[in-house]
Parts: structure tokens; sequence; C-alpha cells
């Protein structure tokens, strides 16, 4: 699949043919809100209906692949197309957004519809976001916007209201595992759902062995941190390459996988794992599963807030995460003594 085709994700179906639908009836609104977690497929959805939509012949729920606005879009040099995301850290910048106004008011040059994509939309400061309602206010005939969210709710209340939304949920895996075994795997097509969370894009990204190391650093830090081997300041740095999710998502699954390990239901992709097997003989005593249970809560309280307009600290909200860690691993030393 070359850089600029597209594809539409099986568990995704429903959503496209309703977007498929309000086109055809001519009923499609200027503007949706794509919200949902990271790696669900939403840009992909997004990329997909913008070639349905541009193609001049689209079959079965594809663009065809062979007309002269295909031709366009599989070389990235669409006219009526414009994708929108942040340049380096900078997030997406009002001159970005400027240039999407004198877009969305230009006449289609290929004679049908123009399409914007931002993604993700929360990346705008806020004088982007107040230049985009502009073009919210005052939407132009034929110009659909895709705005694309992780956090729907750091979004201004204004863009929200203005924008259709759809809401993204992690699929069931009757729909994701056929799709990831197509992709010749190696390792288990469930197991690896059940490791990213059912998030699709992200055990697709596990099937890589690289993904599979990194994932493992985290056993180790925690590790290290219940042997009091480590302190929680250096842990936290560790983790700052993976982003605050990555990083909630794999304690969230470290907590399940040992409490899956001590009840004898191992797996050969997540246990075999020293580490975590030696996580695991921390947490084998009813007073020290109930602190695992303890921390689990904890880390789902931070994921809340961390999709919340709160916003915190990535960092400070680790270190705290690894305090409490740290002491279930000081208790469970204290039981073992006693």
């Amino acid at each position: 699949m070359s850089e600029h085709s597209t594809e539409l994700l099986p568990w995704l179906s429903p959503t496209f043919e309703q977007l498929a639908s309000l086109a055809g009836k001519g009923k499609l609104a200027h503007a949706y809100l794509l919200g949902g977690q990271e790696g669900l497929g939403k840009l992909e959805l997004a990329r997909h209906f913008g070639h349905y939509l541009l193609c001049n012949a689209p079959v079965a729920n594809q663009a065809c692949g062979q007309c002269r606005e295909c031709q366009l879009l599989l070389a990235g040099t669409h006219p009526d197309l414009k994708m929108i995301q942040p340049e380096e850290s900078a997030g997406i910048r009002i001159d970005q957004i400027r240039g999407t106004i004198d877009f969305a008011v230009q006449t289609s040059q290929r004679g049908g519809y123009k399409v914007v994509i931002i993604n993700p939309a929360e990346s705008m400061n806020i004088n982007s976001a107040n230049a985009l309602l502009k073009v919210l206010e005052e939407p132009s005939a034929n110009t659909l916007l895709l705005l694309i969210s992780h956090r729907p709710a750091l979004l201004m209340a204004t863009i929200r209201s203005r924008c259709h939304l759809i809401k993204f949920n992690r699929p069931h895996e009757r729909d994701v595992i056929p799709w990831l075994e197509s992709k010749n795997i190696r390792a288990s097509a469930r197991e690896l759902l059940r490791m990213a969370g059912n998030v699709p894009l992200r055990a697709l990204h596990y099937a890589d062995e690289d993904a599979l190391h990194d994932r493992n650093v985290l056993h180790r830090i925690m590790l290290l941190l219940l042997q009091g081997k480590l302190n929680i300041a250096d842990a936290a740095a560790e983790c700052e390459k993976f982003s605050l999710e990555e990083n909630l998502e794999s304690m969230l699954l470290c907590v399940s996988d040992i409490l899956a390990y001590n009840q004898g239901a191992s797996t050969s992709v997540t246990l075999n794992d020293h580490d975590l097997q030696q996580l695991s003989v921390f947490f084998q005593m009813p007073t020290t599963i109930k602190a695992l249970h303890s921390f689990s809560d904890e880390v789902l309280a931070a994921r809340r807030a961390s999709r919340s307009r709160a916003n915190p600290n990535a960092q400070l909200l680790l270190e705290s995460l690894f305090h409490h860690w740290a002491g279930t691993g000081r208790s469970s030393r204290r039981v073992e003594q006693a």
C-alpha cells in the first residue's frame, strides 16, 4: 500500500457507510468531529472517506483508484484535499488555519468537494482555534471539515458545538482479529489485541518485536522500583519516550498480567518475560493483591484525568504513580518479613 492510499478498516465500515449514505443524499454536514482514543483508526477513516468523496467513480465503498482524481490522490497532489497537522512540536499554528480559510472560500479546482482533515484538532493553540471558528461559523459550499481528536474535551466548546460528533469506541475482537491476521504477524492476534487493550492499531504496533521490547521496558522499571533499586524521578524519566497514555495502558495491563499469572493463566507472549514473572512474585498474598488493586484504581483515575480538560503534567503524574507503586513493594517486603 502506497503512502497516499487508504484502507477501510473493517470495524469502521458502519461509520463509513453512514457518511457515504449522507453524501449520496446530499445531507452531509459541513464539519464532523471524530473523537476517541488514539489507535482506533480515526485518521484512516477520514482519509478513506475523503478519497471516496473526491473520486469520480467509487466502487463498493472504495475510491476506484483509476480515475484522474484517484491518480492525484495517490500521488498526494490532489488540490481539493488539505491535511493540517502539527509542524514539529509547535502544534497547529494560526498561519496553517489561515491557509485553511483561504482554501475553504476558493472554488473547488476539480469541480467537486473540498476536504480538510485536521489531525489532531486539540493541538491547535487558542489563536488557531479561534481562527478555525470563522470556517465553522461561515461554511463554504461543498467544503467538508474532518476534525480528528484523541481528547475532544480539550477542544473549545464553541468548536465542539459546531461539529457533528462521531464517537469512536474500542471494537469487538471479532471485527479486529481477522484484520490483524491478514497483516502476516508472527504472534497471536488475540494476544496482541489483549495486550493493546482492544486498540487495533496499537496491537498492530505491538506485532513489531521492537515494540514488544519497548513495552517490556516498563516491566523492568516497575520491578526495580519494587526492589528499591531505582528512584522515582529516574523511573519517570525513563518513560518519557512513551506517551502518557501508553504508559498508563501498560501499567494497567501489567497489573492484569500479574493477576493472570498468579491465577495460572500465563500466556506465551506476555509472560515469556522474566521481569513480569518476577513482578508476580511480589503479589501472591491477599494483602499484597489488595495493594495491587488499589494501584490499578489509581492508574484508572490518572487515565480519566489525562483525558479531561485538566491536562495534568505527565511527569508529575508518573512520579505520583511510581511513588504509590514503590510503596506496594515496601508493603510486600514487610509482609514477607512478618
